[in-house]
């Protein structure tokens, strides 16, 4: 605590001797002090700090392994997940994941329909689709239907309403007809609006099957579910 002060001192005249018998600092103590050199390694350290930051700032739901495998992916420096964490716990930052949201509950007045899907290995003719719910800043909810591509990942059509209805999920597969080849097999979850007539009788219309989850498995899902679970948590409620 007291070597800072010794320069202190000494800018203002004093001797050094009688400064370090003072402050009870021995000579050899303040010398290596004064001398002190950081090691390659803390140098490397200090100069990662800033990359961790900026990519934090950029990414806040990342965590320290989402961090190393970027900094992996990319044409920065490469940082352990091990230094990673380190780093972030001295920087004070930490991911800013929200807590995991509840699914309303489906609601199932049938018997169970058939899933086509539960042993393909190729889901390259397939498309999966689910309603999830959005609250807003104003504490109102919406509700969202989306088609996925699931080999591709990718969204093909969606939309927003203020009820979970047949029409809402049937206007989002349209979408997806609209602008898209269609596929061999729809699969849903085993909700009133994917067994409803007007959501069957689109699917007849165009000639597709329809494939249903297990009542309580909604992992037959899975990759629709993951879309909407990493959406809501990494644009929606971190970014309102």
């Amino acid at each position: 605590m007291g070597l800072p002060l010794v320069n202190q001192f000494l800018a203002q005249g004093y001797a050094l001797v009688r400064i370090l018998s003072a402050l009870k600092i021995k000579p050899s103590t303040y010398y290596n002090w004064r001398h002190w050199q950081p090691s390659r390694q803390e140098k490397r350290r200090e100069s990662l700090k800033p990359y961790i930051l900026d990519v934090w700032k950029t990414f806040k739901f990342y965590g320290y392994r989402r961090i190393a495998a970027y900094s992996q992916q990319t044409d920065g420096p490469k940082v352990s997940e091990y230094m990673t964490l380190k780093l972030m716990r001295e920087l004070g930052i930490k991911s800013r994941m929200q807590k995991r949201y509840r699914k309303p509950k489906t609601v199932v007045t049938v018997d169970q329909k058939p899933n086509l899907i539960r042993h393909l290995h190729d889901l390259s003719g397939v498309w999966q689709t689910d309603i999830t719910y959005i609250q807003l800043t104003n504490h109102r909810w919406v509700y969202l239907a989306t088609v996925l591509d699931p080999e591709k990942r990718k969204v093909l059509g969606y939309k927003i309403g203020d009820t979970m209805t047949a029409e809402l999920a049937t206007s989002a597969l349209q979408m997806a007809l609209d602008k898209h080849r269609k596929p061999l097999i729809i699969h849903s979850d085993m909700g009133s609006q994917y067994t409803s007539a007007e959501f069957n009788i689109k699917c007849q219309n165009y000639g597709l099957k329809h494939s249903y989850s297990l009542k309580g498995h909604p992992y037959d899902n899975g990759r629709m579910e993951a879309f909407h679970s990493i959406l809501k948590r990494e644009e929606v409620y971190l970014k309102v």
